[in-house]
């Protein structure tokens, strides 16, 4: 929703909101004392119906049998004629009937004498009367109930008054029922100006929010329109800010944040050409002090990847050739690496170090370092296929290794590289070399091989002696279900040695 929307709607809720508590407190006013004075008008009729009764007359009315006497029709008529008679457009008397406690029960009320002419609708002696206990009505004085009672015939507002005989003796109430809606009908015309005086606030608040958010929303909708952009990346974008009210400023400072968004935005791109992505999120996370010269120890798993022969294809093929065949290898191998969530490390020459495990910690690093390593000899199969007319026929290996290692920045306070260190890194490098030596595309060790047994097809390869160490370590082929069976289709690899 629109700024100038808005204010409209906050000028006319103001409006509507003054208005409703001002017309709230009035028709709580108006309605109570109107209720209370329609109270005092039911009591009223109530008891001077009462008073017309015979209450000899009615004592000895109990069943249905005595509608039949002259005392039941006496009554019924005086009841009648009553009821008619308060049947008037300022008050309107439903139901007019009297009451009387059971002898059996005194908590039951009991129908006497019920005038009503509707077959549907009309009681007679002896019927229960349902809607009221005895308890919950005043046999002493004239009453009338605070809220509306509810029966099989409707909702009604109540009043009652005792009937007496000659010794004084209570013998029975005269009810008197006015319908809920003829009652609220009466208290309609105040809801109604009400309502009318809430519209008229309504309408006259409209034009004077229209003229405010016109005048207001004009600068906020120009800076809509450049915050959109800058937000798609149009760090060119600037607003006028030549106001000098509030407005101005936040245009000022909006283009200032275009300025700066468009230098950061320059200097990741400058960035991300020369880090892994992993590697730029990480240094952008924590800021301009997280670029230490510090290295933590942690578990990774490290892949190098080399191609052979590449010496002899750079005699062979113009060095612009050679560079179009080397970037397309790399894309196609750093897009395996960033799938299976490693990190690049470096490239070394032709060949490359990936890193699992760091800069985010990964508890299924060996199987992604594998998955990597037979998805790069897959594209290397690929790229064979597509410059085999050009006799360009590239060989890569690939070795593995996992284990401890210090990872971090290393390098100096003008010039620091994130990368990792440590006898994981040199073993790994070591069983790229040995993969020539062997005749297999992709070696790993027996500690990568621990973690991932039974995952992959594998074939050990028994020990083989490393530079740099005295004991020999247990390595194993990682084989491709996909690779083809021809000898020189398999894929060998070397990287320099760390």
């Amino acid at each position: 929703m629109t700024y100038g929307k808005k204010l409209l709607l906050t000028f006319l809720a103001l409006a509507l909101v003054t208005n409703s508590i001002s017309m709230g407190v009035m028709y709580g006013f108006s309605h109570a004392y109107m209720f209370a004075g329609y109270q005092a008008k039911m009591r009223s009729i109530a008891a001077s119906v009462a008073t017309m009764l015979d209450g000899d007359k009615l004592e000895g009315i109990r069943t249905r049998a005595d509608e039949t006497t002259l005392a039941y029709q006496d009554l019924r008529s005086t009841l009648r004629r009553v009821r008619d008679a308060n049947r008037r457009s300022d008050t309107y008397m439903k139901r007019l009937f009297t009451v009387t406690k059971s002898r059996q029960d005194s908590s039951v009320l009991l129908i006497t004498v019920d005038p009503e002419e509707s077959l549907t609708e009309a009681s007679h002696p002896g019927d229960v009367y349902r809607a009221l206990p005895a308890s919950a009505v005043d046999f002493t004085k004239p009453s009338a109930d605070n809220t509306y009672t509810t029966d099989e015939f409707g909702k009604f507002l109540r009043a009652s008054a005792p009937v007496r005989d000659q010794a004084g003796q209570v013998v029975g109430l005269v009810i008197v029922e006015a319908p809920e809606e003829w009652v609220k009908s009466v208290m309609r015309p105040i809801l109604l100006s009400g309502l009318g005086s809430l519209l008229l606030a309504a309408l006259l608040a409209v034009p004077v929010a229209r003229f405010a958010s016109v005048r207001a929303s004009r600068p906020l909708s120009e800076l809509l329109v450049a915050v959109e952009a800058i937000g798609k990346g149009d760090f060119a974008v600037r607003l006028d800010a030549r106001s000098d009210d509030e407005f101005g400023s936040v245009a000022r400072a909006v283009n200032t944040m275009a300025a700066g968004l468009s230098e950061r935005d320059r200097v990741k791109t400058a960035f991300a050409r020369y880090v892994s992505q992993q590697v730029l999120d990480s240094v952008l996370k924590s800021g301009s002090g997280g670029a230490v010269l510090a290295g933590d120890r942690r578990r990774i798993s490290v892949l190098f990847a080399d191609i052979r022969g590449f010496s002899t294809l750079s005699e062979k093929l113009p060095p612009e050739r050679v560079v179009e065949v080397l970037n397309e290898y790399f894309e196609r191998m750093v897009d395996v690496v960033f799938r299976n969530q490693g990190t690049l490390d470096k490239f070394i020459g032709d060949g490359m170090m990936v890193i699992f495990g760091a800069p985010e910690d990964d508890p299924y690093q060996e199987e992604h370092a594998l998955r990597t390593a037979l998805e790069m000899q897959r594209e290397l199969r690929k790229l064979a296929s597509k410059w085999e007319s050009e006799g360009i026929l590239i060989r890569a290996g690939i070795g593995i290794n996992s284990g401890p290692a210090v990872v971090g920045n290393i390098g100096s306070s003008r010039r620091m590289e994130y990368t990792a260190i440590g006898d994981t890194v040199n073993l790994a490098s070591r069983l790229e070399s040995a993969t020539k030596e062997l005749g297999v595309p992709i070696l790993i060790s027996e500690y990568t091989y621990n973690a991932v047994r039974g995952s992959f097809q594998m074939r050990q390869m028994g020990p083989v002696k490393v530079r740099g160490r005295s004991e020999p370590v247990l390595t194993y082929a990682l084989e491709d279900p996909e690779s083809p069976a021809e000898a020189d289709a398999v894929v060998h690899a070397e990287a320099p040695v760390s």
